[in-house]
């Protein structure tokens, strides 16, 4: 059975923080922000909406998925977001 090695790319990610601030920064109008937390906005042209203090929920490519606090998200070079587990994350990237 052959093997395989996953080709090198370069992604863009954020933490779950950084994606607060930016919500912060770009909120949607009306900006509705409550106890410091954005309750929607667009990231990357994906609309997120506020679930608790430590999950969104973003609209993807590949439908509905949760962005929680301790998560990396993703954008890939075609431009898709998509949530990733930290350790899953650190398994599979370095920093550039």
């Amino acid at each position: 059975m052959p093997h395989y090695r996953k080709k090198p790319i370069t992604i863009k990610a954020i933490t779950f923080d950084e994606f607060v601030a930016y919500g912060l920064l770009n909120p949607d109008n009306p900006p509705n922000v409550q106890n410091g937390m954005p309750w929607s906005f667009k990231y990357k042209g994906f609309h997120a909406t506020h679930e608790n203090n430590d999950c969104y929920i973003i609209m993807t490519n590949n439908g509905y998925q949760t962005f929680k606090r301790g998560e990396m998200l993703i954008t890939s070079p075609h431009g898709d977001v998509y949530p990733c587990d930290r350790d899953e994350f650190e398994a599979m990237y370095e920093l550039v």
